[in-house]
């Protein structure tokens, strides 16, 4: 994922620098809406890079998430024992 952002980054400013000079200056005034590209491609790229860092965060929590469970699971037996004791007896309790 990190390889494609780049890339993404990488190609955004190549565009800029070919396509964005003193000569295209009508292509300034996207944000306006006043170009044929349409107002709304800024908000397209900032969600597609949005998205991008949030498939990358649900990926490595994903990835990390087992070994933090056996680590706390194996350190913190006798408290989780307890606690599934209490909502058992809870739920015997209240129902």
């Amino acid at each position: 994922m990190r390889y494609a952002l780049t890339g993404v980054a990488a190609a955004t400013t190549i565009y800029g620098a070919g396509n964005l000079g003193s000569n295209n200056s009508n292509m300034m005034l996207v944000d306006a809406g006043y170009s044929s590209l349409g107002a709304d491609i800024p908000v397209w790229v900032m969600v597609m890079a949005a998205a991008a860092m949030l498939l990358s965060l649900c990926r490595r929590s994903a990835l990390s998430l087992p070994s933090m469970m056996g680590t706390l699971s194996g350190t913190n037996k006798t408290w989780l024992f307890a606690g599934a004791g209490i909502l058992v007896y809870a739920a015997y309790a209240f129902a």
